[in-house]
């Protein structure tokens, strides 16, 4: 593990610190100083996992997500995960899953000196990312989060992304390892999932069908549709809006949503 920078920001209120998981992977932790000046007290953690089809990292899906939740309190762990544009012509993606459990590794093994409570661990991913963060709280793991956040998310390579499997510059052997749906168990940690019905990048039937497989299986989640609203729109208001159409004081309400729900998770 390398550790590449530090940059302190607001007086030292908090932090940002980039560590290195291999050659294609890292870290950026986005770190809040105890304002309680007590060395005892803890703060809830989350780990973004943004989207980017696998071929780069959604920067809209990055930064601005990363310092909502700080601002909510939250210790937030961004994940640079393996993707296509990082010159790579194999099939990385059960790599990625080892990149998000070293992940969990860092914060289990520093989580005094950062101040997070390591039960209080939350997964998000977005679209691509969500498959990842899908695929990771439904897979046998030593650290498991307690609860997952999938915004638009990915769960199988055939239901409506990608188009076909030339979209990824490597073999795709067994597609159906990849159909995160059909792994749902009754330990699949709480969820929460929101969506937009006329998501052209990713059909809403990916969500869909998720819900369906969590309520077979009995595991709490809470789901959010709604009406209209393009692919990525991450927290749809003017800090990640590339655009008038990706500005949706609606959707935004997803990330209140998603903070009450996080809050309730924390206390059960």
């Amino acid at each position: 593990m390398i550790f590449l920078s530090n940059i302190f920001w607001y007086n030292k209120f908090m932090n940002k610190s980039t560590f290195s998981l291999n050659d294609t992977a890292w870290v950026d932790f986005y770190q809040l100083q105890n304002p309680r000046q007590n060395e005892n007290y803890t703060f809830p953690a989350i780990i973004i996992c943004p989207g980017g089809g696998y071929q780069h990292i959604s920067q809209r899906e990055s930064d601005p997500l990363a310092l909502a939740f700080l601002a909510q309190g939250y210790q937030v762990l961004l994940l640079n995960y393996t993707v296509m544009n990082k010159g790579t012509n194999y099939n990385f993606l059960s790599q990625n899953l080892e990149e998000v459990q070293a992940v969990f590794s860092l914060i289990h093994q520093n989580h005094k000196a950062w101040q997070i409570n390591p039960e209080q661990v939350f997964l998000l991913g977005c679209s691509a990312g969500g498959h990842l963060a899908a695929w990771y709280g439904n897979s046998e793991q030593i650290h498991r989060p307690k609860g997952v956040i999938l915004c638009y998310p990915v769960t199988s390579f055939t239901f409506g992304w990608p188009s076909d499997l030339s979209h990824f510059n490597f073999e795709i052997e067994n597609i159906s390892e990849y159909n995160i749906s059909e792994k749902v168990t009754s330990s699949t940690p709480p969820t929460f999932i929101w969506h937009t019905a006329d998501d052209e990048g990713v059909p809403i039937y990916n969500s869909l069908k998720y819900c369906d497989r969590l309520s077979k299986h009995q595991v709490p989640f809470e789901a959010h549709f709604f009406e209209s609203g393009p692919h990525g729109v991450s927290l749809a208001n003017r800090t990640t809006a590339p655009s008038d159409a990706y500005c949706l004081p609606s959707v935004h309400r997803w990330f209140s949503w998603a903070s009450d729900w996080l809050e309730r998770q924390i206390k059960n």
